[in-house]
């Protein structure tokens, strides 16, 4: 029985030996830190300057009547983009017109009586002035006394005060009926003999202070309208950027509200700052064709590009890093190896950076994975070989 129990070990032990002689060795584990590489190239640079702006409209008007009259029609609402010449509200402007109509009346009246008693007094003056020569003449022959001579020319001088007396009144009467058709004129501006209210341009109505059946007073304008086809971004610089910007230079936008990016046109340059902040304005034009959708007040992220350096050795930014002893990249070797190199950087652009000591180009650079590796690790390249 003993024996029995032995041989059934045996046979076991053997068992578990032949099974573990079917198992294969492990494979060594890859220690080779995966990177994506770039070739270091040389190009061009720009400093990226980064500031705030407002979006503005370049022209904005504003609709008054300088009388208080009531609003028969409306038709716009605020946010409607208008033509130039449309019609926003419609007024009831008859009162008005009766008075203007009865001063041009009275005035174009006070006019022909001017004239009228003008031609009457002068012929009644130059008919005293000829008796006054003739009289003046049968004196000077004897045949009259000096007496009537006298008479005749109090009689002139009569003729002229009271024609003067009577053109007078009358140049009066014409300067108040002149001044009345001026003041109904100015109430009449922007209102035409149905009581159109038009629209001075094409544009955004941003402001409406006419409604149907109420009055509209000269207090307020009756709307404002901002073009829509000339509108710009306001912003404000540093005096150290402010000397690098130039009129005509270019500018890029992004107005993130209304989606949307493009690049703008510096237009003018303010070289005095603000005595609050002590920043100096810039405006930048929006091309016309980028204007859809935009409103004053909405906020802008501008970026003004200087100090543009060409053939320079340029990489990306992210492959930086920076240590103790300064900043520093990866680049590798012909076998694969990481090797630590401290650099210098200069310019700073969109996403780039600029090399000024430590690369000169044709470098095999190591962009992502970097932050990974110490000085000699193994790398295996598994994006951008080169």
């Amino acid at each position: 029985m003993k024996q029995r129990i032995l041989s059934i070990t045996m046979a076991l032990i053997a068992l578990l030996a032949l099974s573990g002689c079917g198992e294969e060795e492990p494979e060594p584990e890859d220690t080779a830190t995966p990177v994506e590489v770039a070739l270091v190239e040389r190009g061009g640079i720009s400093a990226e300057n980064r500031v705030s702006g407002q979006v503005a409209s370049g022209d904005q008007q504003s609709v008054f009547v300088a009388v208080s009259a009531q609003c028969t029609d409306v038709y716009v609402e605020v946010g409607d983009t208008v033509s130039a010449g449309q019609t926003i509200c419609t007024l009831d402007i008859s009162s008005t017109l009766a008075n203007y109509d009865t001063a041009v009346m009275s005035y174009e009246s006070a006019r022909k009586s001017y004239a009228d008693q003008s031609a009457l007094l002068s012929q009644q003056v130059a008919q005293a002035e000829k008796t006054v020569e003739e009289v003046q003449d049968l004196f000077e022959k004897g045949v009259v006394p000096e007496l009537v001579v006298d008479s005749a020319k109090a009689s002139l001088d009569n003729a002229r005060a009271s024609m003067n007396s009577a053109l007078s009144q009358l140049e009066v009467s014409m300067k108040n009926y002149e001044a009345t058709i001026a003041q109904l004129e100015t109430s009449l501006a922007n209102v035409d003999r149905s009581g159109r209210v038009v629209a001075p341009i094409s544009g955004t109505v941003v402001s409406l202070n006419a409604s149907k059946n109420n009055f509209v007073a000269p207090s307020a304008p009756v709307a404002t309208i901002e073009s829509t086809s000339n509108m710009e971004v306001s912003t404000a610089v540093s005096e150290s950027l402010v000397s690098k910007l130039t009129k005509g230079g270019r500018a890029d936008v992004t107005i993130s509200s209304a989606n949307q990016s493009f690049q703008g046109t510096i237009s003018s340059i303010g070289w005095s700052p603000s005595p609050q902040t002590h920043l100096y304005s810039v405006t930048i034009q929006i091309p016309s064709s980028m204007t859809s959708g935009l409103f004053s007040g909405m906020f802008a992220d501008v970026t003004f590009y200087t100090d543009t350096q060409n053939n320079v050795v340029v990489i990306p930014t992210e492959a930086i890093q920076t240590g103790v002893d300064g900043q520093y990249v990866y680049i590798l070797d012909s076998e694969d190896l990481a090797h630590k190199v401290m650099v210098e950087t200069g310019l700073v652009g969109d996403g780039v950076t600029e090399i000024t000591a430590g690369l000169s180009g044709g470098e095999r650079l190591v962009t992502v994975g970097q932050f990974y590796l110490s000085e000699g690790d193994p790398v295996r390249v598994v994006s951008g070989e080169v």
